[in-house]
């Protein structure tokens, strides 16, 4: 079937530091491709469209596309400098942002979003852009060759947790087809939750099936805009426990979310973006695990709980 050519807009927009393939390969979002020319096709707003840096300049090109919409995805009118002069004096933090200075978090559409993180548990990103393919062709509308839109939360309540999980989902397959009912039916609105204070608004979350505390954050910080959301996923665990609890597995979830919101300040997602990303991808961002030599038997000698949680902003001596 051959599709009319819907009429294209193309936008020139000055980048502000953006690094492209940082930000749309940072975990946030998994419907981008990129191509062998370097640029970047994926959706903005519903919208197809393609994405390349050129210079300091941010090309896009798309149906229907408005410099208004761009700005918003990509967070391009906000005062980055301002944001990052309240993060703390960290010198982790520090390396992390050096890695990836242009990284920065996108603002996503809800129902979207908070499909992704449901189906991103035990998943790599590769995987879960697998998942988001698969969701698109089998449930979506088709408006162009190979273009297939993400299906609303009613295209998916009226599914079947079988024909979910043919779409690679396993067990999350019952997580998203309860979730799109819940949204579906009104039983829980995802316009209603962007109003709401973030602690309310993440309790709302983690009332929709298969969005737990993390998830809720994911959703909160990459299609709300709130940047004191801090999803701790097993990465994000992995350099929080090494770079700052000196590697200690005693310290408790519970005490490394304290730990968190305390230290990294309001505007703590960039920060956990950037230490995630940064361990991801610099094989040399972590260092070595100490080797703790082994106790003595005496019962004076233990060291005391209290030493192992205490958080460390320090290198390493090298």
């Amino acid at each position: 079937m051959k599709y009319p050519e819907p009429p294209q807009v193309s936008l020139s927009l000055f980048s502000h530091g953006l690094d492209l393939d940082a930000t749309l390969t940072s975990g946030q979002s998994f419907s981008w491709k990129q191509e062998v020319n370097g640029h970047w096709r994926g959706w903005i707003d519903r919208r197809p469209c393609l994405i390349w840096a050129q210079g300091d300049a941010l090309r896009a090109v798309g149906p229907g596309l408005t410099h208004e919409a761009v700005t918003r995805y990509f967070a391009l009118d906000l005062p980055m400098r301002e944001i990052f002069a309240t993060f703390p004096s960290d010198p982790w933090l520090e390396k992390a942002q050096a890695f990836s200075p242009g990284l920065r978090i996108l603002r996503q559409e809800p129902w979207e979003t908070l499909c992704n993180f449901i189906c991103s548990s035990l998943k790599q990103i590769t995987q879960i852009e697998q998942i988001n393919h698969e969701l698109r062709r089998a449930f979506g509308d088709e408006i162009g060759e190979g273009l297939h839109s993400f299906p609303d939360a009613s295209r998916l309540a009226l599914a079947t947790e079988a024909k979910l999980r043919a779409c690679r989902l396993g067990f999350r397959a019952r997580h998203l087809f309860v979730a799109a009912k819940q949204i579906a039916s009104s039983e829980i609105s995802l316009d209603r939750i962007a109003t709401l204070p973030t602690a309310e608004a993440r309790e709302q979350l983690m009332r929709i099936q298969g969005v737990g505390e993390k998830v809720a954050n994911c959703i909160l910080l990459f299609a709300y805009g709130r940047a004191e959301a801090f999803p701790i996923d097993v990465w994000v665990e992995r350099v929080l426990r090494r770079l700052y609890f000196h590697n200690s597995t005693r310290v408790k979830h519970e005490r490394l979310r304290a730990f968190a919101e305390s230290h990294f300040g309001p505007n703590r997602g960039y920060a956990q973006q950037f230490l995630f990303h940064w361990i991801r991808n610099d094989p040399k961002a972590l260092p070595p695990e100490k080797v703790t030599p082994p106790r003595a038997k005496k019962k004076a000698a233990k060291p005391s709980e209290k030493s192992a949680e205490t958080p460390s902003t320090t290198h390493p001596s090298s």
